[in-house]
């Protein structure tokens, strides 16, 4: 496992959760809600990148 991939992997994460917090209660705004989606979507695939590498 790359430890490297799994740190950012998760402050990427944190970031994007800590950004989504503060707008969760707002209905659905696409400007609002991309940043934080991106960063944690980034983040997942960092911290998984080798749990789906063996998957295929």
């Amino acid at each position: 496992m790359n430890y490297r991939s799994t740190f950012w992997g998760i402050i990427l994460v944190l970031i994007g959760g800590l950004l989504l917090m503060r707008e969760l209660f707002d209905w659905f705004d696409f400007e609002r809600y991309f940043l934080p989606v991106v960063l944690i979507v980034g983040g997942a695939l960092l911290i998984f990148k080798d749990k789906i590498k063996n998957l295929s």
